[in-house]
């Protein structure tokens, strides 16, 4: 049902992968999302566990299986600490990205695409970039360096329509969300995940619960009209008459990046009326930022948590809004 590996110490299995059995794995969690929260593994260990030596700095690899076919990997992650409790202990690792929430970059481009922004604070973060799908023209941009990339980075896609999330092997990437085309998507969406997009969640197999969340009201930008759009994508002056510090807003500076900001905002707004919670049977395949069908309705997942429970089994528990 589930291998770990763990690399970087003495606690690293030697013959490679190991066993939830093996390695004295009480319960596994590995939570994953498209907010600014890690994705992150917990592992509530037996005394005596071969992983209970594991150190911060070393690297551990999750993978699991719902029985019908080999382990695949979830979240390769960075070992956090590894606290005692009675009878044990718990071990936390987090993804690569949580080293762009502890790493401030301060920087400006000048005729370049999001997608090298992104490339760039990754690389100044030293975390490797994963898909990165970002085409929209940026005639200039500023970091703030007394922000963190990881901050930066969300502010990036939220004005933008894209999300931030992780691979299985770490890498961090940056696409474009569901419902906001033409703002640098692939193909303006997101495809169905291992087979779930083109085929529905059933009742009482995958499906094992689902509950609607109350409507979120949000309200969307107004598109502007040309006369009035001037203001937003020619927004490059001086603060000041004794001034040559330039307003710099990639939602602002073009007509082209004001209509991306207008879409994101709409998109968003579109995809809070509908939220759920839903949990299914363990599929190793389901990742934050994806799509899934249950119930006649096409939902993004913004959350998902794989549990590995001796009580339970492998589930999986998600959080939802519409996808578009």
């Amino acid at each position: 049902m589930a291998s770990l590996g763990l690399s970087g110490g003495a606690a690293a299995p030697p013959g490679g992968a190991l066993g939830l059995a093996e390695a004295a794995v009480r319960r596994l969690r590995v939570d994953l999302s498209v907010d600014e929260a890690h994705d992150r593994v917990e592992l509530v260990l037996w005394a005596g566990s071969k992983l209970a030596g594991a150190a911060p700095g070393d690297v551990l690899s999750v993978a699991l299986s719902n029985g019908q076919g080999d382990p695949e990997d979830v979240l390769r992650a960075e070992v956090n600490g590894v606290d005692a409790i009675a009878g044990g202990s718990v071990l936390t690792a987090f993804s690569a990205s949580r080293r762009l929430s502890l790493t401030h970059s301060g920087r400006s481009w000048r005729q370049t695409t999001l997608g090298q922004v992104v490339r760039d604070l990754l690389g100044d973060g030293e975390v490797d970039a994963g898909d990165v799908a970002a085409t929209l023209s940026l005639p200039a941009l500023h970091v703030d360096p007394h922000r963190s990339i990881w901050s930066a980075l969300h502010d990036l896609a939220r004005r933008t329509g894209h999300q931030i999330t992780s691979t299985p092997d770490g890498k961090v990437s940056f696409t474009g969300a569901a419902g906001a085309g033409g703002v640098g998507a692939v193909g303006g969406g997101l495809a169905g995940v291992g087979g779930l997009g083109s085929g529905e969640l059933r009742e009482g197999a995958e499906l094992l619960s689902f509950r609607a969340g109350p409507r979120q009201a949000r309200t969307a930008l107004t598109r502007v009209s040309p006369a009035g759009a001037q203001y937003w994508y020619l927004l490059e002056a001086a603060p000041d008459s004794g001034s040559d510090v330039e307003v710099v807003d990639p939602a602002l500076r073009t007509r082209e990046a004001a209509n991306a900001g207008t879409d994101a905002f709409a998109a968003d707004a579109s995809r809070a009326t509908r939220r759920a919670r839903m949990r299914v049977t363990g599929r190793p395949d389901l990742r934050a930022g994806t799509t899934i069908q249950a119930r006649g309705e096409s939902y993004r997942v913004l959350r998902v948590r794989h549990a590995v429970d001796p009580a339970t089994g492998y589930l999986c528990d998600l959080l939802l809004e519409g996808d578009s």
